[in-house]
């Protein structure tokens, strides 16, 4: 990745991208710092790995992990805030999970722009690829934490997220509608399909099945189960290879490769999320009911998890290894897509099979004995408990409570106690929706997310 690495191009755009403000859509960066030029001038502006990085908010707030006394007390206000659900999660300040995929945005654009000034090819033609799918994805990160779940019956009246489609900065950009927002991160994904190669050598850099799992992922949020499904195939076509948990060191510190280069065949797009210390062992446990939900022969216990000496249950099952938590896009998350849109139409068989070949590869080599179920519902309700299971820590699970939730079956009531007073988040909430950053609201007039 020598391209990543030429200082006259990456400081430069890091001083635009990277600098603190208090209202990112409405910075005023110097474009005469910016100064791409070449092929592989753009392609270093999408290598800066920390630009990229997804939300992490939500994995906080969410069901799968859990704090004692003075693993809470050691975070800080923002992290304690999630936590609690509470009204104010900032106190004044800005927040990384919404500056930081604004910034991949602004890379995004700022190659989209740039491209009629290259050469017309092949690499060309990867590279504006990968920025319709940069931006995409950030785009959809941002609408699963500050924007409403989606409601096909009231998509076109509800707020979506501001879509900034160009460096300009002097030009306010309104919110647009939760219907638009994900019409412009679907219209980017095919943009990107019929651009990028179907292999890619650096995993954070996406080849074509991971713009159709992306794709998978986005019709997921929205109901879309028909197209939902189409997407999963079109991506496991082109690439459906399962790690063999039976081939992993389970005593090992950490179970995956740390490395984008070496990360493992699953992986389709690497990619992490925003750092907190919330992330970082020992200030926080595995939530009980998770770890106890394996069953007997499950290696999934033993590769994602680990016991400290005082007891706490940590992760180490990133597929980020020891760089924090994975945010990208992989094979297994993948076949449970289509397994649950299988299952939804009521092909009972085909979402078993995508089922038991998932799960084959995650139990100890003679223990797993393929599931069998009466009907659809039955294999929707096993589907919907693997993917808990299987996509721990990847900032999914957050996206599932608030699309589930929606459904009477598949309901959840979190509910946390931290000094004597317990906390309740109920289903459909309008706490599932982050509140948008004051700089923000200050900055660029858009309107605030009730709470």
């Amino acid at each position: 990745m020598k391209t990543a690495m030429k200082k006259y191009v990456i400081w430069p755009v890091l001083a635009v991208l990277l600098s603190c403000q208090d209202s990112f859509l409405d910075v005023k960066p110097d474009k005469a710092l910016v100064v791409p030029t070449t092929l592989a001038d753009y392609q270093a502006v999408l290598d800066n790995f920390d630009s990229m990085n997804s939300p992490g908010l939500n994995l906080i707030a969410g069901d799968e992990f859990t704090a004692s006394p003075e693993q809470f007390q050691s975070w800080e206000y923002v992290e304690r805030q999630a936590y609690l659900w509470a009204e104010d999660l900032y106190s004044g300040a800005g927040s990384s999970d919404w500056d930081v995929p604004y910034k991949a945005v602004f890379a995004a654009n700022l190659v989209l722009e740039g491209a009629d000034k290259l050469s017309p090819s092949a690499e060309s033609s990867n590279l504006i690829g990968y920025a319709y799918f940069y931006r995409a994805n950030a785009f959809y990160g941002l609408a699963q934490q500050f924007a409403q779940p989606y409601e096909p019956q009231s998509a076109r009246s509800q707020l979506g997220i501001p879509l900034k489609l160009t460096t300009q900065v002097t030009k306010t950009v309104a919110r647009a509608s939760l219907f638009d927002t994900y019409q412009q991160i679907l219209s980017d994904l095919q943009q990107a399909a019929g651009l990028v190669t179907a292999e890619s050598v650096w995993k954070n850099r996406p080849s074509r099945a991971a713009v159709y799992a992306l794709m998978a992922r986005v019709q997921l949020a929205m109901g879309d189960y028909e197209n939902a499904e189409k997407s999963a195939s079109a991506s496991l076509t082109l690439s459906g290879e399962l790690v063999d948990f039976n081939e992993l060191d389970t005593a090992a510190k950490l179970s995956f490769p740390d490395s984008p280069k070496d990360a493992n065949q699953e992986v389709l797009y690497y990619n992490r999320m925003n750092f907190y210390l919330f992330f970082f062992t020992p200030y926080y446990q595995v939530d009980s009911s998770l770890y106890a939900s394996y069953g007997a022969g499950d290696l999934r216990k033993r590769c994602y998890f680990d016991t400290l000496a005082d007891g706490t249950v940590w992760y180490k099952g990133s597929y980020a290894g020891s760089f924090g938590f994975f945010s990208g896009l992989a094979t297994d998350e993948v076949y449970l897509t289509r397994a649950e849109c299988y299952a939804r139409k009521g092909s009972t068989g085909l979402a078993l099979s995508d089922l038991n070949t998932l799960l084959a590869k995650r139990f100890k080599k003679g223990a797993f004995k393929p599931l069998t179920v009466n009907n659809a519902e039955q294999a929707l309700r096993l589907v919907i408990a693997e993917r808990k299971k299987e996509l721990v820590a990847r900032g999914l699970r957050w996206a599932d409570l608030r699309r589930l939730n929606k459904e009477e079956a598949f309901k959840t009531t979190l509910r946390r106690t931290v000094d004597g007073k317990q906390y309740v988040l109920t289903p459909g909430s309008v706490r599932y929706t982050f509140p948008i950053p004051p700089g923000e609201l200050s900055g660029s007039g858009i309107e605030q997310n009730p709470r």
